[in-house]
Protein backbone atom coordinates (compact mmCIF):
# COMPACT_ATOMS: atom_id res chain seq x y z
CA UNK A 1 0.00 0.00 0.00
CA UNK A 2 1.39 3.13 -1.00
CA UNK A 3 0.65 6.45 1.17
CA UNK A 4 0.29 9.69 0.46
CA UNK A 5 3.78 10.90 1.49
CA UNK A 6 5.04 8.23 -1.79
CA UNK A 7 6.18 5.54 0.92
CA UNK A 8 5.11 1.80 0.75
CA UNK A 9 3.69 -0.15 3.38
CA UNK A 10 4.42 -3.76 2.72
CA UNK A 11 1.67 -6.14 2.65
CA UNK A 12 1.03 -7.91 6.40
CA UNK A 13 1.63 -11.11 4.69
CA UNK A 14 5.21 -10.40 4.32
CA UNK A 15 5.58 -8.60 7.31
CA UNK A 16 4.50 -11.91 9.43
CA UNK A 17 7.21 -13.73 7.00
CA UNK A 18 9.79 -11.50 8.15
CA UNK A 19 8.65 -12.17 11.43
CA UNK A 20 8.69 -15.84 11.72
CA UNK A 21 12.20 -16.28 9.97
CA UNK A 22 13.48 -13.99 12.58
CA UNK A 23 12.22 -15.52 15.15
CA UNK A 24 12.81 -19.15 14.21
CA UNK A 25 16.11 -18.91 11.83
CA UNK A 26 15.39 -21.47 9.50
CA UNK A 27 12.94 -21.23 6.54
CA UNK A 28 11.32 -24.66 7.01
CA UNK A 29 10.79 -24.33 10.79
CA UNK A 30 8.82 -20.48 9.48
CA UNK A 31 7.08 -21.75 6.81
CA UNK A 32 5.51 -24.62 8.85
CA UNK A 33 4.16 -22.24 11.68
CA UNK A 34 3.35 -19.93 9.41
CA UNK A 35 1.04 -23.02 7.71
CA UNK A 36 2.87 -22.16 4.36
CA UNK A 37 5.27 -23.80 2.21
CA UNK A 38 8.86 -23.07 2.48
CA UNK A 39 8.78 -21.49 -1.35
CA UNK A 40 5.83 -19.14 -0.24
CA UNK A 41 7.98 -18.03 2.57
CA UNK A 42 10.74 -17.59 0.80
CA UNK A 43 8.82 -15.58 -1.94
CA UNK A 44 7.83 -13.36 0.15
CA UNK A 45 11.21 -12.95 1.82
CA UNK A 46 12.37 -12.03 -1.65
CA UNK A 47 9.75 -9.61 -2.24
CA UNK A 48 9.87 -7.89 1.06
CA UNK A 49 13.93 -7.53 0.45
CA UNK A 50 12.89 -6.07 -3.42
CA UNK A 51 10.90 -3.34 -1.65
CA UNK A 52 13.72 -2.20 0.37
CA UNK A 53 15.79 -2.96 -1.81
CA UNK A 54 18.28 -4.61 -0.02
CA UNK A 55 19.27 -8.11 2.03
CA UNK A 56 17.18 -7.85 5.50
CA UNK A 57 18.91 -11.13 6.69
CA UNK A 58 22.24 -12.53 7.21
CA UNK A 59 23.07 -16.29 8.31
CA UNK A 60 24.32 -16.66 12.05
CA UNK A 61 25.41 -20.12 14.02
CA UNK A 62 21.82 -19.57 14.66
CA UNK A 63 20.31 -19.62 11.71
CA UNK A 64 18.74 -16.48 9.58
CA UNK A 65 18.64 -13.31 11.30
CA UNK A 66 17.64 -10.10 10.64
CA UNK A 67 20.51 -7.62 10.13
CA UNK A 68 22.14 -5.81 12.53
CA UNK A 69 21.43 -2.89 11.75
CA UNK A 70 17.76 -3.65 11.30
CA UNK A 71 16.74 -3.88 14.84
CA UNK A 72 14.43 -0.95 14.68
CA UNK A 73 12.46 -2.89 11.74
CA UNK A 74 12.08 -5.74 13.72
CA UNK A 75 10.67 -3.98 17.22
CA UNK A 76 8.07 -2.16 14.20
CA UNK A 77 7.20 -5.62 12.97
CA UNK A 78 6.69 -7.16 16.96
CA UNK A 79 4.18 -3.71 17.52
CA UNK A 80 2.32 -4.24 14.34
CA UNK A 81 1.83 -8.32 15.03
CA UNK A 82 0.45 -6.92 18.61
CA UNK A 83 -1.65 -4.62 17.45
CA UNK A 84 -3.07 -7.15 14.68
CA UNK A 85 -3.44 -9.38 17.91
CA UNK A 86 -5.19 -7.23 19.76
CA UNK A 87 -7.73 -5.93 16.90
CA UNK A 88 -8.54 -9.66 16.27
CA UNK A 89 -9.71 -10.21 19.56
CA UNK A 90 -13.21 -11.14 20.39
CA UNK A 91 -14.58 -7.57 21.15
CA UNK A 92 -18.04 -8.91 22.56
CA UNK A 93 -16.09 -8.33 26.34
CA UNK A 94 -16.97 -4.44 25.49
CA UNK A 95 -14.17 -1.77 26.33
CA UNK A 96 -15.30 2.18 26.94
CA UNK A 97 -17.83 4.65 28.40
CA UNK A 98 -21.78 3.57 27.99
CA UNK A 99 -24.25 6.17 28.52
CA UNK A 100 -27.32 5.32 30.01
CA UNK A 101 -30.39 7.70 30.55
CA UNK A 102 -32.81 6.44 33.07
CA UNK A 103 -35.97 7.65 35.14
CA UNK A 104 -34.73 8.07 38.78
CA UNK A 105 -37.05 5.44 40.16
CA UNK A 106 -35.85 2.57 37.46
CA UNK A 107 -32.10 3.53 37.85
CA UNK A 108 -32.37 2.89 41.52
CA UNK A 109 -34.48 -0.49 40.82
CA UNK A 110 -32.01 -1.62 37.88
CA UNK A 111 -28.84 -0.88 40.30
CA UNK A 112 -28.23 -4.52 40.94
CA UNK A 113 -28.41 -5.02 36.83
CA UNK A 114 -25.44 -2.37 36.27
CA UNK A 115 -23.35 -3.79 39.37
CA UNK A 116 -23.47 -7.09 37.64
CA UNK A 117 -22.58 -6.26 34.08
CA UNK A 118 -19.89 -4.01 35.80
CA UNK A 119 -18.44 -7.16 37.11
CA UNK A 120 -18.94 -9.39 34.05
CA UNK A 121 -17.81 -6.59 31.66
CA UNK A 122 -15.00 -4.74 33.84
CA UNK A 123 -13.70 -2.72 30.88
CA UNK A 124 -17.18 -1.22 30.09
CA UNK A 125 -17.56 2.26 32.78
CA UNK A 126 -21.64 2.71 32.77
CA UNK A 127 -22.43 6.76 33.20
CA UNK A 128 -25.93 6.52 34.49
CA UNK A 129 -28.03 9.98 34.10
CA UNK A 130 -31.49 9.71 35.69
CA UNK A 131 -33.36 12.20 33.21
CA UNK A 132 -36.36 13.57 33.70
CA UNK A 133 -37.31 13.82 30.27
CA UNK A 134 -37.18 11.74 26.94
CA UNK A 135 -33.66 12.55 25.90
CA UNK A 136 -32.90 12.64 22.19
CA UNK A 137 -30.32 9.91 21.82
CA UNK A 138 -28.02 11.58 18.85
CA UNK A 139 -28.72 15.25 19.85
CA UNK A 140 -27.82 14.36 23.88
CA UNK A 141 -25.10 11.88 22.91
CA UNK A 142 -26.83 8.98 25.21
CA UNK A 143 -26.35 5.45 24.15
CA UNK A 144 -29.17 3.49 25.72
CA UNK A 145 -32.39 4.92 27.78
CA UNK A 146 -35.29 3.11 29.49
CA UNK A 147 -38.01 4.76 29.39
CA UNK A 148 -41.69 3.61 30.11
CA UNK A 149 -42.77 4.73 26.43
CA UNK A 150 -41.83 3.06 23.04
CA UNK A 151 -40.91 5.86 20.18
CA UNK A 152 -43.45 6.02 17.72
CA UNK A 153 -41.25 7.49 15.22
CA UNK A 154 -40.24 5.27 12.26
CA UNK A 155 -35.77 5.82 13.17
CA UNK A 156 -33.15 3.50 11.58
CA UNK A 157 -30.48 5.08 13.74
CA UNK A 158 -31.94 3.16 17.18
CA UNK A 159 -33.07 -0.15 18.30
CA UNK A 160 -35.65 -0.69 20.57
CA UNK A 161 -36.61 -3.86 22.71
CA UNK A 162 -39.44 -4.21 24.84
CA UNK A 163 -38.79 -5.15 28.51
CA UNK A 164 -41.87 -6.33 30.35
CA UNK A 165 -44.86 -4.70 31.50
CA UNK A 166 -45.12 -2.34 34.45
CA UNK A 167 -48.84 -2.54 35.59
CA UNK A 168 -49.83 1.62 37.29
CA UNK A 169 -52.66 2.67 39.52
CA UNK A 170 -54.21 4.97 41.55
CA UNK A 171 -53.28 5.26 44.97
CA UNK A 172 -53.39 7.38 48.27
CA UNK A 173 -52.96 7.28 51.76
CA UNK A 174 -56.03 6.03 54.02
CA UNK A 175 -56.20 9.01 55.89
CA UNK A 176 -56.72 10.73 52.50
CA UNK A 177 -59.53 8.97 51.46
CA UNK A 178 -61.00 8.55 54.69
CA UNK A 179 -60.82 12.28 54.80
CA UNK A 180 -62.64 13.05 51.68
CA UNK A 181 -65.14 9.70 51.79
CA UNK A 182 -67.32 11.56 53.54
CA UNK A 183 -67.58 14.19 50.98
CA UNK A 184 -67.66 12.48 47.96
CA UNK A 185 -71.05 11.95 47.24
CA UNK A 186 -72.13 15.96 48.43
CA UNK A 187 -73.52 17.93 45.64
CA UNK A 188 -70.54 20.48 46.48
CA UNK A 189 -67.54 18.26 46.63
CA UNK A 190 -65.34 19.74 44.39
CA UNK A 191 -63.35 16.70 43.40
CA UNK A 192 -60.27 15.07 44.49
CA UNK A 193 -57.12 16.36 44.70
CA UNK A 194 -54.76 15.49 41.96
CA UNK A 195 -50.95 14.86 42.61
CA UNK A 196 -50.05 14.70 38.40
CA UNK A 197 -47.47 13.88 36.09
CA UNK A 198 -45.50 17.14 34.79
CA UNK A 199 -45.18 16.53 31.19
CA UNK A 200 -43.06 20.29 30.47
CA UNK A 201 -40.93 18.33 28.65
CA UNK A 202 -40.51 16.08 25.24
CA UNK A 203 -42.88 13.16 24.31
CA UNK A 204 -44.64 13.56 21.15
CA UNK A 205 -42.81 11.01 19.47
CA UNK A 206 -43.74 8.41 22.13
CA UNK A 207 -46.93 6.42 22.78
CA UNK A 208 -46.55 7.68 26.52
CA UNK A 209 -50.05 7.16 28.59
CA UNK A 210 -49.60 10.13 30.93
CA UNK A 211 -49.47 12.33 27.93
CA UNK A 212 -53.01 11.51 27.17
CA UNK A 213 -53.57 11.01 30.49
CA UNK A 214 -57.84 11.41 31.26
CA UNK A 215 -58.60 10.94 35.16
CA UNK A 216 -62.50 10.20 34.28
CA UNK A 217 -61.29 6.77 32.78
CA UNK A 218 -60.44 6.00 36.44
CA UNK A 219 -63.66 7.72 37.38
CA UNK A 220 -62.11 10.47 39.01
CA UNK A 221 -62.46 14.23 38.83
CA UNK A 222 -60.59 17.13 40.81
CA UNK A 223 -58.27 19.63 40.34
CA UNK A 224 -54.48 19.06 39.89
CA UNK A 225 -52.59 20.36 43.41
CA UNK A 226 -49.13 18.95 42.84
CA UNK A 227 -46.92 18.51 39.47
CA UNK A 228 -44.09 16.68 39.29
CA UNK A 229 -41.93 15.03 37.04
CA UNK A 230 -40.60 12.34 39.58
CA UNK A 231 -42.23 9.32 40.17
CA UNK A 232 -40.68 9.41 43.66
CA UNK A 233 -41.31 12.92 44.32
CA UNK A 234 -45.11 11.94 43.50
CA UNK A 235 -45.33 9.18 45.60
CA UNK A 236 -43.95 10.69 48.51
CA UNK A 237 -46.51 13.38 48.49
CA UNK A 238 -49.00 10.75 47.86
CA UNK A 239 -47.68 9.44 51.28
CA UNK A 240 -48.32 12.07 52.97
CA UNK A 241 -51.52 12.50 52.32
CA UNK A 242 -51.84 15.01 49.89
CA UNK A 243 -54.01 13.53 47.22
CA UNK A 244 -54.33 10.69 44.63
CA UNK A 245 -51.33 10.02 42.17
CA UNK A 246 -51.33 7.30 38.98
CA UNK A 247 -48.33 5.30 40.44
CA UNK A 248 -46.29 2.14 39.29
CA UNK A 249 -47.43 -0.81 41.21
CA UNK A 250 -43.29 -0.78 42.62
CA UNK A 251 -43.22 1.99 43.68
CA UNK A 252 -46.54 2.34 44.98
CA UNK A 253 -45.62 -0.82 47.19
CA UNK A 254 -42.38 0.96 48.56
CA UNK A 255 -44.75 3.50 50.96
CA UNK A 256 -46.86 0.66 52.88
CA UNK A 257 -49.17 3.49 53.30
CA UNK A 258 -50.57 3.98 50.36
CA UNK A 259 -53.73 1.90 49.23
CA UNK A 260 -54.94 1.67 45.71
CA UNK A 261 -58.04 3.51 44.79
CA UNK A 262 -60.93 1.20 43.82
CA UNK A 263 -58.08 -1.22 42.75
CA UNK A 264 -58.21 0.54 39.18
CA UNK A 265 -54.96 -0.09 37.36
CA UNK A 266 -53.53 -0.45 33.86
CA UNK A 267 -50.82 -2.06 32.06
CA UNK A 268 -47.86 -0.02 30.64
CA UNK A 269 -44.47 -1.00 28.88
CA UNK A 270 -40.94 -0.22 29.67
CA UNK A 271 -38.77 -0.33 26.64
CA UNK A 272 -35.22 0.04 25.99
CA UNK A 273 -34.04 2.11 23.27
CA UNK A 274 -30.82 1.87 22.08
CA UNK A 275 -28.51 3.28 19.59
CA UNK A 276 -26.73 -0.29 19.32
CA UNK A 277 -27.78 -3.05 17.52
CA UNK A 278 -28.09 -5.25 20.01
CA UNK A 279 -26.12 -7.73 19.06
CA UNK A 280 -22.84 -7.47 21.14
CA UNK A 281 -22.85 -10.36 24.22
CA UNK A 282 -22.93 -7.29 26.58
CA UNK A 283 -25.59 -5.71 24.73
CA UNK A 284 -27.75 -8.57 24.76
CA UNK A 285 -26.88 -9.23 28.63
CA UNK A 286 -27.88 -6.00 29.76
CA UNK A 287 -31.53 -6.20 27.92
CA UNK A 288 -32.15 -9.99 29.35
CA UNK A 289 -30.83 -8.66 32.72
CA UNK A 290 -32.66 -5.55 32.76
CA UNK A 291 -36.03 -7.53 31.85
CA UNK A 292 -35.48 -10.45 34.44
CA UNK A 293 -34.94 -7.85 37.06
CA UNK A 294 -38.22 -6.20 35.98
CA UNK A 295 -40.21 -9.76 36.27
CA UNK A 296 -39.13 -9.80 39.65
CA UNK A 297 -40.43 -6.59 40.90
CA UNK A 298 -43.58 -5.96 43.43
CA UNK A 299 -45.78 -6.87 40.10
Amino acid sequence: MTRRDGTHTPAWDLIRAFLALERHGSYEMAAELEGIDDSTLRRRIRLLERQFGRTLFVRSESGWRASADLHALVAAAQHMEEAARSFSQDHQIGAGVIRVSVMDVFAQRFSPVFAALSDKYPRLVFSITTEAHFVNLEQDQVDIAVRLARPNRDSHSVRVRKLGNVPIGVYAHRAYLNRVGDHINDPDFAGHQLLAMNLQFFHHDHDFIYAQLDWSKFGLAGRVRIQSDSFALLARMCALGHGLALLPKFVAAEHPQLVAYEHMGVNTELWLVSRFDMHAAWQRDLANMLQAELARWSQ
